[in-house]
């Protein structure tokens, strides 16, 4: 069934780069500095998906690894400073609030460590994602 004719083709762009990018229909023409590629079959479509999963989980990698940098050291910076009120806090309730921040802070669900996985339309409704 993968080598079945696709209807509607799917179309995608590479730029010099070798960065893919989703394309308009075949009828319309590629940006200038950039060659279009037509899916005709299904397996060509999910090849061609599957390498642009790939080059996204890339961008998302270099984009955790970026944050991390800016938002690791002010994290750090925070937390001790957070246990630095603690350990001088006027009172108990002062200090305990702030050791319950900390507790409820590491048990937060950190979003920025979500993944997302684009697919075509066809590809994600035959494997029920």
């Amino acid at each position: 069934m993968k080598n079945t004719q696709l209807r509607n083709k799917v179309v995608y762009w590479v730029d010099r780069n070798q960065q893919l990018y989703m394309g308009l229909p075949e009828q319309f023409p590629a940006p200038f500095g950039m060659e279009r590629i037509i899916c005709v079959t299904a397996q060509q479509a999910e090849y061609w998906s599957k390498r642009m999963r790939e080059q996204e989980r890339v961008r998302e990698e270099a984009k955790d690894e970026e944050r991390e940098k800016v938002e690791g050291p002010i994290r750090k910076n925070l937390r001790s400073h957070i246990l630095h009120l603690a350990g001088n806090a006027r009172n108990n309730m002062n200090r305990d609030f702030l050791l319950m921040h900390l507790r409820q802070y590491d048990q937060r669900a950190d979003l920025t460590k979500t993944r997302r996985t684009s697919y075509l339309h066809s590809e994600a409704f035959e494997q029920g994602r």
